[in-house]
């Protein structure tokens, strides 16, 4: 049996990784470190939209101690049984297809590439070293508004989309928007040989169509993106490997056909690249005979503005993290409080606090992120985390903000075994951790000793 490939390098070693398990390969640009996490999550970064936890394959393959110089590398993100991490390699080489040796069990198979071995990581081995639970984050739409809204009368804006290694364009007037297909549910369809099946998009079922079925192109990467085609209240979605650009062009340089009925009529350039144009009879075509009527309940539950999360903003020493509201109880100054101190070896717990009947384990994390925090200064405070009836009063240096975001800015762990729940990206583009009150109040949540 063939696979195909993806080869790169990590320090000296090659390696390879089956492409049926990567998702993206990007650059990185940004790293927001995570503390307290397992030693080879170099911290998290961003890439469309998507929040991923970066892994240190240096690290992982006993290369080194740590990632140094990571900002420039290479991020590999991988698909790994739902959970989805960026590894990070120095260098990809090329994408080829070998004969697949070894067995489905194997941790490690390698393979005799002319003057090297080419060390293939499989799954098997990434479940064994990397032990993190899914990032879950609700990304559920991608606004087809940037460049299409911005044209003038004389200009025409597409959708350039990628199928395996074609690109093609849809009038951006036909679209209403693009969701993310691992953020919906489908229901399989037998219809239509090219029709993949129903798809519930905030509980509006939209039916799509595959385009390689039609334009016989292999299927060797999996979709990424569903582009729903609206016309007169009725949905129609087209699958799309992935979303490249919105571009906008003078209606005097698109290339017109003259075969009305064809899939593509129309040609546009774009980047030296001549990208076929869906044309307008295919799509009246494709909504007429497979569209789904969109019901008035369910546009209005549509357009619902989406709900925003109220997140606080805190800093211990110089570093920034974030808190949901739903877990503070109360922000107290530190000099209005009065500390007792506790018998503890335990360097997180600074001593014991009362207030009114209760009293709880004041903490700080200051040993944990190589952080000091003045308490005589005027900004230093105490934020009291709760959890059903359990309650731990924090050490801040300052509370600098109270910011709102929505469910599509927010990647969360799904596991509360950790000191970071996940990141925030907030609408200028900053990353900043967010704590965990669970894992926070579960160790300290109570007045009773602390064991180290």
């Amino acid at each position: 049996m063939k696979i195909n490939i993806l080869e790169f390098k990590v320090k000296d070693l090659f390696c390879g990784i089956n492409t049926k398990y990567v998702k993206y390969i990007f650059e990185i640009e940004y790293v927001k470190p995570a503390p307290l996490m397992p030693s080879y999550v170099a911290g998290f970064t961003t890439y469309n939209k998507h929040i991923y936890p970066l892994i240190c394959l240096e690290k992982v393959l006993e290369l080194s101690e740590d990632c140094k110089e990571i900002i420039g590398k290479t991020a590999v993100t991988v698909d790994i049984d739902g959970s989805v991490y960026s590894l990070i390699v120095d260098e990809i080489y090329k994408i080829q297809e070998i004969e697949k040796t070894g067995k489905g069990d194997d941790v490690i198979n390698f393979y005799n590439m002319q003057d090297k071995v080419l060390e293939e990581i499989t799954p098997l081995f990434l479940k064994k070293k990397v032990n993190l639970p899914p990032i879950k984050q609700k990304l559920s739409t991608q606004l087809i508004t940037e460049g299409s809204s911005e044209k003038k009368e004389d200009e025409e804006s597409f959708l350039i989309f990628k199928l395996e290694d074609k690109m093609l364009g849809i009038n951006t007037d036909y679209v209403k928007k693009v969701e993310y297909v691992e953020n919906l549910k489908k229901t399989s369809t037998k219809e239509s040989e090219w029709i993949d099946g129903v798809y519930l998009v905030r509980d509006i079922p939209v039916k799509a169509g595959n385009l390689k079925k039609i334009l016989k192109l292999e299927e060797n990467t999996q979709p990424e993106s569903l582009i729903i085609i609206e016309k007169e209240n009725r949905n129609f979605g087209i699958l799309a490997d992935s979303i490249t650009d919105i571009h906008t062009v003078k209606k005097s340089s698109i290339n017109r056909g003259t075969n009305g009925t064809a899939i593509f009529k129309d040609f546009v350039l774009y980047k030296n690249h001549v990208v076929p144009v869906l044309s307008e009879s295919f799509i009246d075509e494709a909504v007429v005979k497979y569209a789904l009527e969109v019901s008035s309940v369910n546009l209005n539950q549509e357009n619902k503005e989406k709900a925003e999360i109220p997140i606080l903003i805190i800093k211990i020493g110089s570093q920034k993290f974030g808190l949901k509201m739903d877990y503070v109880d109360e922000v107290v100054e530190f000099k209005e409080v009065h500390m007792s101190s506790y018998p503890t070896e335990n360097p997180y717990v600074k001593g014991l606090i009362a207030k009114e009947k209760d009293s709880y384990f004041l903490i700080t994390f200051e040993p944990a992120l190589n952080e000091k925090i003045d308490q005589k200064a005027e900004e230093t405070k105490i934020v009291v985390i709760k959890d059903n009836n359990l309650k731990v009063a924090l050490l801040v240096s300052d509370v600098e903000d109270l910011l709102t975001a929505t469910e599509e800015q927010i990647g969360e762990i799904e596991s509360e075994q950790f000191f970071i729940k996940g990141t925030v990206v907030t609408k200028d583009g900053e990353l900043i951790n967010l704590l965990n009150p669970k894992w926070i109040v579960y160790q300290f949540g109570s007045s009773k000793p602390v064991k180290t």
